[in-house]
């Protein structure tokens, strides 16, 4: 991704972060259910299912999204016509309840989001343009490996 639209997401949440927090890194994404599938949200753009979780489901309803990691939570933008960073926070999730559930990397990638309850989560979705930054957002989140 261009690295302005990263640094102009990053200057939209400098505003709401707290005292210490820092961004990680910013993509763009297409927000579906925690259960939506690759090519359904990247055709549909994601539809919400009843049994997704309240979480999960409400980020969903905005589908082409900003996604903003900090060291301290996952912030989600919205998408202008454009493609930047929008202003208004969509949602937030502390980093303590997000845990990446899935990775599939393709012509399409996927990160599979699980916010800590059972069937709340997102899926992000994003073209092979975004590749690059599904695994660098994918990585940022893997689990630290205990020694």
């Amino acid at each position: 991704m261009n690295q302005k639209l990263q640094a102009r997401a990053f200057e939209r949440v400098a505003p709401i972060l707290k005292p210490g927090e820092r961004p990680v890194t910013a993509t763009r994404a297409m927000v579906g259910s925690f259960s939506a599938s690759r090519l359904g949200t990247a055709v549909t753009q994601g539809l919400i299912q009843a049994a997704a979780g309240a979480t999960g489901a409400a980020l969903a309803r905005t589908k082409k999204q900003f996604v903003v990691l900090t060291d301290q939570r996952l912030i989600f933008l919205p998408q202008t016509f454009l493609g930047g960073p929008g202003t208004g926070v969509l949602g937030e999730v502390p980093r303590e309840h997000v845990a990446l559930a899935e990775a599939k990397m393709g012509l399409v990638s996927l990160l599979r989001l699980a916010f800590g309850g059972a069937g709340d989560g997102v899926s992000l979705t994003f073209p092979r343009v975004d590749k690059k930054n599904a695994e660098e957002l994918a990585a940022a989140l893997a689990p630290v490996p205990t020694a």
